[in-house]
């Protein structure tokens, strides 16, 4: 950046206004008279008129010059990023808590973050550079890495499958749901990726039909007119409470939720940026331990919930699996790459976890959540 275009800018002045002050300056010079020093009677006795303008120039200089340090360091102390998340669930509470908090402004970090509701599509977005970073699930940042795409990942948020799955009232077992159907976001997603582990660990697989519905509104809606006889997801957003089958958490299968990824190419020209989005990730995951008040507030704004019991619950699944220190675990992201047919590929293929591992070794996350 030109440094006399960032102090005009810094300072309030156009560079027509720039311009004239120099004027101003040169007229002043020229004329040895300062338009700033009084005539006839009120001059200051016992100083010399190129004394006295000599030293109300510098004082002004100095305080100008002062202004414009600060405003410039101001300017470049936030790191602007773009951040989507790719559900209304708890694996995004995070990235919302660090928002609200002002954990991402306390580390530096001047954050918009946006929804996209799909795990792929924000992986696309990503891809194309219409964000810096993305909450996405962690099959959706594995399969476009495996598809030769330039991103990383620099956490993860939970390394246990918290998703249920949820069914109508006469389904009692597994096996009642042959030759019916269950209803997923989109092939590819989360919610599609768990359906079919759990539908093979019950030799299931191809015995039930899964249907693309298009997102969490969608699927609630489908099962809510009966057209699906049940889903996995974290939540069901129909008129009266759920039966619930299975907890997927209680099959004991690690499983890799979402990771927080950015371009390869990104992270090596911002590494400080980077690590402090992290810093400040981990930061508002402390806040919502210690502060289930104000996080309750947050979930209410952003979930779109309005029912008192399922935004507990939400609380709860958020405090109870999201993991504080934020690393895909090498045996839950295996359990993707086996389902893949992937199995064996090192988890740093798609995870960097230099930024994890230096606030581990610093003690960052002991002391940030001694304090909730």
């Amino acid at each position: 950046m030109n440094h006399a275009l960032c102090l005009v800018g810094a300072s309030g002045f156009s560079a027509k206004e720039y311009s004239s002050q120099r004027r101003r300056v040169r007229t002043v010079r020229a004329t040895r008279r300062s338009p700033l020093l009084p005539s006839g009677p009120q001059r200051l006795r016992g100083a010399s008129h190129g004394s006295w303008k000599s030293h109300v120039v510098k004082r002004v200089g100095l305080v100008a010059l002062a202004a414009i340090v600060f405003a410039c360091a101001a300017a470049h102390a936030q790191t602007k990023m773009t951040i989507a998340y790719s559900s209304i669930g708890p694996m995004a509470a995070g990235v919302w808590m660090a928002k609200e908090s002002g954990a991402f402004e306390k580390y530096g970090i001047q954050a918009d973050i946006i929804l996209i509701t799909s795990g792929p599509v924000a992986v696309q977005a990503l891809i194309g550079g219409d964000l810096h970073v993305v909450s996405a699930a962690s099959n959706a940042v594995i399969n476009a890495v495996l598809n030769g795409a330039p991103i990383i990942a620099v956490g993860g948020t939970a390394n246990r499958p918290y998703h249920r799955l949820f069914v109508q009232p006469e389904i009692n077992r597994m096996e009642d749901l042959r030759g019916k159907a269950l209803g997923v976001t989109r092939f590819g997603s989360i919610t599609d990726n768990l359906s079919r582990i759990l539908l093979r660990k019950h030799g299931l697989e191809g015995a039930v039909n899964v249907r693309r519905m298009g997102g969490t509104i969608e699927v609630a809606a489908a099962f809510q007119n009966r057209l699906i006889a049940g889903a996995v997801t974290s939540e069901l957003r129909v008129s009266s409470p759920p039966k619930i089958l299975v907890r997927l958490v209680d099959m004991g299968i690690p499983y890799s939720m979402n990771m927080i990824a950015v371009q390869k190419e990104y992270y090596r020209r911002n590494p400080e940026p980077v690590e402090k989005l992290v810093r400040a990730y981990v930061d508002g995951l402390a806040f919502m331990h210690r502060n289930k008040d104000r996080a309750i507030q947050i979930i209410t704004k952003h979930s779109r919930l309005n029912d008192a019991k399922l935004i507990e619950q939400f609380y709860d699944d958020a405090v109870t699996y999201l993991d504080r220190i934020p690393r895909a675990e090498p045996e839950a992201v295996q359990t993707i790459l086996e389902f893949m047919g992937k199995k064996g590929i090192p988890v740093e293929t798609f995870q960097d976890n230099a930024v994890v591992d230096k606030l581990a070794r610093e003690g960052f996350f002991e002391k940030i959540f001694k304090k909730s």
